[in-house]
């Protein structure tokens, strides 16, 4: 290998992974909704899993979560044991390089995103699995700094027999009143496709913007009064569940450790109750982890 190829591999492997934007509501986007008007919007199926990253780097496989650079050696496996799992390394290699040629016209520093969807029901409850299953939902190219438009990432995806997310609609919008009303059509889709409910990309306009609305979330910002004090309303359980498999995935076979697992619940539910904007969900923390661990385990010993 020349020191030109060498170079261009290690610029590769050294450029600083992105993480996957925070997906605000609509309403919650800065300095407000009207920023989406006039640009092209992706309408995206969410699916309900656990969302991961994974790139190629130094030859080796990284899987992450949301928020652990490393995932779990627990969670890695279970990507591993997915129908997916050959073809998303394949492609991740073809788009990094490796391994005829270490430079050439695909090589873009490729990372991917995607739902692992684990095997029983779904952490917020609206899917059940027959087995593991990786669903891509977005790539980024390291080399531009940039997440590709969705045709380009479908495209890749398909090259290598790859799942990827379902787009319900291409739309541009004069008004907040036309967006809001295809937000309302795309919830409608969410529920009879029995799904946790929809994406929205712009990539565009000094994108990317991102948003995301779902089936189970209230409507903001209804917020009560009574004496002073603001009432918001309950974060949906959804939500918690959708918390607790984070933590699982982040550390693994220690999640079984309540000392260990529920610190982290505590803390990954404080940044949903402002993202959200809602106040305490109905019940007790420490019982949705405890009706977590028993659903979990009834479907490893069905």
């Amino acid at each position: 290998m020349s020191d030109d190829e060498t170079e261009t591999r290690l610029e590769t492997t050294q450029l600083e992974l992105p993480k996957y934007p925070s997906l605000e509501r609509i309403v919650n986007l800065y300095p407000g909704p009207q920023v989406l008007l006039g640009h092209d919007l992706y309408w995206t199926e969410k699916r309900d899993g656990t969302q991961i990253r994974l790139a190629w780097v130094e030859g080796e496989l990284l899987v992450s979560t949301q928020h652990m650079e490393q995932a779990s050696p627990q969670f890695s496996t279970r990507f591993m044991r997915t129908l997916q799992a050959e073809g998303t390394i394949g492609l991740l290699k073809e788009h990094n390089g490796e391994p005829e040629n270490p430079i050439n016209d695909f090589n873009c520093g490729l990372v991917v995103f995607g739902e692992l969807l684990c095997k029983g029901r779904s952490p917020a409850r609206f899917e059940k699995h027959e087995q593991d299953e990786f669903v891509i939902f977005d790539m980024y190219g390291c080399k531009g700094r940039e997440f590709f438009p969705y045709p380009l990432a479908y495209q890749y995806a398909f090259h290598f027999g790859l799942p990827f997310v379902e787009c319900w609609a291409l739309t541009r919008h004069a008004t907040l009143e036309s967006l809001y009303e295809t937000r309302d059509k795309m919830l409608q889709v969410a529920a009879e496709k029995h799904r946790e409910g929809v994406v929205l990309k712009c990539l565009s306009g000094g994108g990317p913007i991102y948003a995301k609305e779902k089936l189970d979330l209230p409507v903001i910002p209804h917020v009560e009064r009574e004496d002073g004090a603001i009432r918001l309303p309950p974060l949906p359980e959804s939500e918690v569940y959708g918390v607790i498999a984070k933590v699982e995935a982040d550390i693994g076979e220690e999640f079984a450790d309540k000392t260990k697992a529920m610190p982290l619940v505590a803390k990954y539910i404080q940044q949903e109750y402002r993202k959200h904007m809602c106040g305490k969900p109905p019940g007790d923390l420490f019982q949705y982890y405890v009706k977590y661990r028993e659903g979990k385990n009834e479907t490893e010993n069905s």
